[in-house]
């Protein structure tokens, strides 16, 4: 069984005027202090960097006499300190160093918002007996003055069981569970996910808990889809809910009268307020959350960070409101059709082929058997490269332009990100060179580029890395190229790459007229479209220029891979000028391709096109076909994929081959098509670039109810595919549609 214990592992300093002395005792968890240890800060803004050790004493003591905010890592629990920089005054801290139980309290667990939950609820008066594999937890709410907090809604959280399970405080604010053993449970208490966690191995017990709660002392009402706060002047903050006054700015004014919306990082809890006549509105939230500010005509504005707030916790915050033209008209934010991207199949597909000798194998599979009443069919053709990539790779000299704009924090965007470029700097050698650049609406210069000698600087600077506010995107991007240019090395491979969603308050020409002059010098821009909605039109432009890649990753889940895309990338490919050819028979006619555009099909063939075959590259492809008279002589007719390459070091031309015969059976029922889940999200994302191609189509001719009605109807192909739980990746693309349908909403209400 797993204690959980608050062991003071982060800390947060709001002083007053002057500089700021730290004191921190480490001890491991037997109490022996701990000598020698690294401690390591760095400065969230201007990412200077300080490493001390602790003394023979396990006690480190230094002054901070400038910055806004130091982020502290201890050994390797990481970012477990954060110093804000109010002023004067003295800090004493006592950690206990235990790696475990930090990883645990860190991780990053996934959006509740696309998870369906199975909720059981907990009715025991007392607590109950421990059975061979469910123990007993008793959790007592208490508010500072040890007052039970009786009828608060307490649910245990169970991700690996996708299970909740629902109990209410009596009026000794207990509340009683009997969970099933060897699982991790989150606790949630009231409107505050994860407030604790409590983690059960195999051995059955019985244990109670005693939480710091408060009840709170303000309404809230449900008004559509925001909830609304009655907050008293009187009110202070609580144990539970953090005082959060935000200030509106619009071009340095006040802005009075002007609506605010709250919304959390991973879940669908929205708050909404109304700025006073000093550009001023309150709200009290629950700690332990990471919030976002919208506004009506600008999303993703500013980031309210409550995750590491613990106790009694005010927050003072001066947002700039910059509004986005394409929500001002209303009008515009409906794409083009140049400017849609064709969301890659392949990044929502979560099997992998298996491994083999061959450099590169194909595969094929049937969706379905046939027998006489078969009118169509699905045939899976895929391909993986097994390929080792070449020992002699070029060494690179890579510079990251990163946007921590607000909209980062959505679904941990940022975390991830920082997790994937961790992996990659990993697999670096001392022979490469790194560079970091982040920006919102200004740059921040967080790692100039150097070689990749010092991977434990490097990595502490990309784990400081913080969801802020705007975006300006050329700033970052030219702040990038200068220091790439003056890092260039005709011996390395020498690259930028942007990670952004390519919309910002800046021209977009700027970056075009930039990448275009710095391509002149010699260097390379990758792109990687970050969210479901990213300006595909100025990434792409911007790759294409800088002789590089554009990829997306629109979903978190698809940071690794589209990181590692880029990234392998600039790996020698084994192959080009790909090919890949289906041949039917007679009884089998094609009808339609999920999992890629641009096919070319003549009579009884289809051809597909692709770039190039580089390492560990994997590509599906799902056809949907007609069949013709079905009858056992069926078995007879073959299907055959064949795919042709050249090999850019032999130029010789290479050709594998694969054929799969249909599969008969005398059952004369109508028989479903076999979709798994893989099939099913290959055809969601058919569908989603179908239907905004077509709205987008429609929309442009002034046809505003037909291409409603696309946006309209891809929802509804979505809700067929999936009637029960949406998976988690194709979430976003949901709520495009979704979105956009709002949209039409609002237009059908215009004068």
């Amino acid at each position: 069984m797993k204690k959980t214990l608050f062991l003071g592992f982060m800390i947060v300093i709001n002083l007053f005027k002057g500089q700021t002395t730290f004191h921190l005792e480490l001890k491991d968890k037997q109490g022996k202090r701990l000598p020698n240890m690294s401690v390591r800060f760095v400065e969230s803004s201007t990412f200077e960097r300080i490493e001390k050790k602790t003394n023979n004493l396990g006690v480190l003591d230094m002054t901070f006499d400038h910055g806004k905010q130091w982020i502290g890592s201890v050994g390797e629990m990481n970012n477990c300190i954060w110093v804000e920089m109010h002023g004067k005054g003295v800090s004493q801290m006592q950690m206990t160093y235990d790696l475990k139980d930090w990883e645990r309290q860190n991780r990053l667990l996934p959006n509740r918002a696309n998870i369906q939950f199975k909720q059981t609820k907990q009715k025991h008066a007392a607590m109950p007996k421990p059975t061979e594999d469910q123990s007993a937890l008793k959790i007592v709410l208490q508010n500072e003055n040890q007052k039970p907090q009786a009828n608060i809604p307490v649910v245990l959280t169970c991700f690996a069981l996708l299970e909740q399970f629902i109990g209410k405080t009596n009026s000794a604010g207990e509340c009683v569970f009997l969970v099933p053993n060897n699982n991790d449970y989150e606790i949630d208490v009231d409107d505050i996910n994860s407030l604790q966690w409590f983690d059960f191995d195999e051995h059955s017990i019985s244990q109670t808990l005693f939480l710091s709660f408060e009840k709170k002392s303000f309404t809230e009402k449900q008004d559509g889809k925001y909830l609304i706060q009655n907050i008293p002047d009187a009110i202070k903050p609580s144990s539970s809910h953090a005082m959060v006054r935000l200030v509106v700015n619009k071009e340095g004014v006040p802005l009075a009268n002007e609506f605010v919306y709250i919304k959390t990082s991973q879940a669908n809890i929205k708050y909404r307020g109304k700025t006073d006549k000093e550009g001023k509105v309150v709200f009290m939230l629950p700690l332990k959350t990471k919030y976002i500010v919208d506004f009506t005509f600008q999303k993703d504005a500013a980031v309210v960070d409550l995750s590491r707030m613990r106790g009694y916790a005010e927050m003072h915050q001066t947002i700039n409101y910059v509004p986005d033209p394409r929500l001002e008209n209303i009008e515009s934010f409906i794409p083009r059709v140049k400017d849609l991207i064709d969301l890659d199949v392949n990044s929502f597909v979560i099997s992998q082929y298996p491994t083999s000798d061959e450099p590169v194998e194909l595969f094929l599979k049937w969706g379905n058997k046939f027998n006489v009443n078969s009118k169509e069919a699905i045939l899976e053709v895929g391909f993986s490269v097994n390929a080792k990539p070449k020992k002699n790779v070029i060494p690179k000299n890579l510079m990251f332009v990163i946007d921590v704009s607000g909209s980062m924090a959505n679904d941990n965007r940022l975390e991830l990100l920082k997790t994937n470029l961790i992996e990659v700097v990993n697999k670096m050698t001392p022979q490469d060179r790194i560079g970091i650049v982040a920006f919102d609406n200004v740059v921040y210069k967080a790692l100039p580029s150097q070689y990749v000698t010092n991977k434990v600087q490097i990595l502490d600077i990309i784990r400081a890395l913080q969801p802020k506010g705007g975006t300006n995107i050329s700033l970052g991007l030219e702040e990038g190229l200068n220091q790439l240019l003056a890092a260039k090395n005709p011996d390395l491979v020498n690259r930028l790459i942007l990670l952004s969603d390519g919309y910002g308050g800046d021209e977009p020409q700027l970056s075009i007229d930039l990448a275009k002059n710095y391509a002149a010098k010699g260097l390379q821009i990758s792109a990687i479209g970050v969210g479901y909605d990213f300006n595909n039109a100025l990434l792409e432009q911007l790759a294409t220029i800088g002789g590089g890649t554009m990829q997306m990753a629109g979903d978190p889940t698809h940071f690794n891979k589209a990181f590692l895309k880029a990234f392998d990338g600039m790996i020698d490919p084994i192959g080009k000028d790909v090919q890949l050819e289906v041949v039917f028979n007679d009884q089998i006619v094609y009808r339609q391709l999920f999992g890629y555009a641009g096919e070319k099909v003549s009579l009884g063939k289809v051809n597909i096109a692709f770039d190039h075959l580089f390492p560990g590259l994997q590509k599906m492809v799902l056809m949907k076909l007609d069949v013709i008279n079905s009858t056992q002589a069926i078995e007879n007719q073959k299907v055959i994929a064949r795919l042709t390459y050249t090999d850019p070091a032999t130029k010789k031309s290479k050709i594998i081959e694969k054929e799969l015969s249909p599969t008969w059976t005398t059952a004369t029922g109508l028989l479903d098509m076999t979709l798994d889940m893989n099939h099913k999200k290959m055809m969601a994302v058919a569908i989603s670039n179908q239907c905004l191609k077509l709205m987008a189509e429609r929309f442009a001719r002034g046809d505003r109810n037909g291409a409603e009605n696309a946006a309209v109807d891809g929802v509804r192909q979505f809700s067929q595919l999936f009637p029960e739980a949406m998976p988690e990746d194709l979430n976003g693309l949901l709520l495009k549609l979704q979105e956009y349908v709002s949209v039409f909403e609002q237009l059908r209400q215009e004068p």
